[in-house]
């Protein structure tokens, strides 16, 4: 058959190629075996790079998540801490336990315990309301035209004793808002506002005491009405939560919220030393009142006396410890003891260069003051008074305390302020105690 010449001879040449075999060999037992054992060997080895690779980077694929999770938190609860939960479990050997382990369980707070905490901070905060009324002091004046007038002056009042009769309670209130006024009345609720009258106050710690009688008192006011409880400041410490009550922002039974900030520091007035801590609450010069723990104890008293440039913008705080048995002797009208000496404690370095084991040293002798006449001067070391070894100011107004005005005592000093030349020595006084002034 003559071949068409139309035919392109591409055409032609696919007429001979467009159909191609290829023989594929018989797969055997032995390949797919071979192939079998060649994927399980691939899989243990993608399996073991894996795991290096996720040991290797876990942690800082860990810490990215973490951050990205906290970025996400509101500013409230990125600033909550976990709650951690402590149990102490003693390790036995045999019937003996040895060493303590401390296991500890962290428990994430929600947005809703926090507010359940607050609810529960709110109820021991009313509750410490009960024991504060709002004191008004009040000045007799005239106005540019001669006409008489009056000025007040409003304050916080914490009530700290009721009479055994019941007819008497004691308000403790700070005596710089009181002091020289004409009148003074005290306010229990809209509808009970009662006259007041100065019983004793300490104007070295800037507190006093006024007393108001309950027969003026509604039979609801006698009901609701707290007497407060006074704690102990000693077992308080820095990063303990607390509540300030009063007036603490200046305006009356207005609470602050806070923690403890700082518990070294002290204050030396005549005859004893006093402790105090700051709180972070931000301080008004207006303010006043208390703080108490969660507990509701007063455990310190807002003081404006004793601040410093260091804590010129927080509160300062007079702990309660310390000044207990001044509140209970201004309270009970007792008469105080009066020895007339500012000293301060002796650290180890300055017992040292004083040649001394113990004992106070006296930085100031008050004028007129039962020290001074016995002759007691600046810069003696108070060793002993009779048979009791000092060792702080604080223990020095215990001693002083547990005698009564009138009583002599003996006061062992070391003079280290001789003038002759001649070495420091061991001296010794009679001194007559005196009725502590106001």
């Amino acid at each position: 058959m003559p071949k068409d010449k139309r035919i392109s001879p591409i055409v032609e040449q696919k007429e001979f190629n467009f159909i191609q075999e290829h023989i594929i060999p018989k797969k055997t037992w032995k390949n797919v075996m071979g192939s079998v054992v060649k994927t399980i060997l691939l899989a243990i080895l993608f399996g073991i790079v894996s795991s290096i690779v996720i040991c290797v980077t876990y942690p800082y694929i860990k810490n990215v998540i973490k951050d990205d999770e906290e970025g996400r938190l509101s500013s409230l609860t990125k600033h909550l801490n976990p709650i951690r939960i402590a149990s102490i479990i003693p390790e036995f050997k045999g019937e003996q336990a040895t060493n303590t382990i401390v296991m500890e369980n962290v428990v994430d707070i929600t947005l809703e315990d926090y507010k359940n905490l607050y609810k529960e901070i709110d109820k021991v905060a009313d509750e410490a309301n009960r024991f504060v009324v709002a004191v008004t002091s009040i000045v007799n004046s005239v106005d540019w035209l001669q006409n008489p007038s009056e000025r007040s002056d409003i304050t916080s009042g914490i009530i700290i004793h009721e009479s055994a009769d019941m007819k008497t309670l004691s308000i403790l209130v700070r005596y710089s808002k009181i002091k020289e006024v004409n009148r003074i009345s005290v306010t229990f609720d809209a509808n009970n506002v009662v006259e007041a009258k100065l019983a004793n106050y300490d104007s070295k710690l800037d507190l006093a005491i006024i007393k108001v009688e309950t027969s003026e008192l509604s039979q609801k006011v006698k009901h609701t009405f707290k007497v407060a409880t006074l704690g102990e400041s000693i077992s308080s410490s820095v990063g303990d939560p607390i509540i300030a009550v009063g007036n603490p922002n200046g305006y009356p039974y207005s609470r602050e919220y806070g923690i403890i900030t700082g518990k070294t520091t002290s204050a030396f007035i005549t005859d004893n030393r006093i402790d105090l801590f700051n709180t972070d609450i931000t301080d008004n010069s207006n303010g006043d009142g208390v703080i108490v723990n969660l507990r509701g104890e007063v455990i310190g008293i807002i003081t404006h006396k004793f601040k410093n440039d260091l804590n010129g913008n927080i509160n300062t705080v007079l702990s309660i410890t310390r000044i207990k048995s001044i509140i209970d002797d201004l309270v009970s009208g007792r008469d105080r003891t009066y020895l007339g000496i500012t000293g301060t404690d002796l650290t180890d370095e300055s017992a040292r260069s004083l040649d001394v084991s113990n004992g106070v040293y006296v930085n100031e002798v008050e004028t007129e003051s039962p020290a001074l006449g016995a002759g007691l001067q600046t810069g003696d070391v108070i060793l002993k008074i009779d048979d009791s070894t000092i060792i702080s100011m604080a223990q020095l107004n215990t001693i002083i305390s547990s005698y009564q005005p009138g009583d002599e005592i003996t006061i062992v000093v070391k003079r280290t302020t001789n003038t002759t030349g001649e070495e420091d020595k061991e001296m010794t006084f009679r001194v007559q105690l005196h009725k502590k002034k106001n």
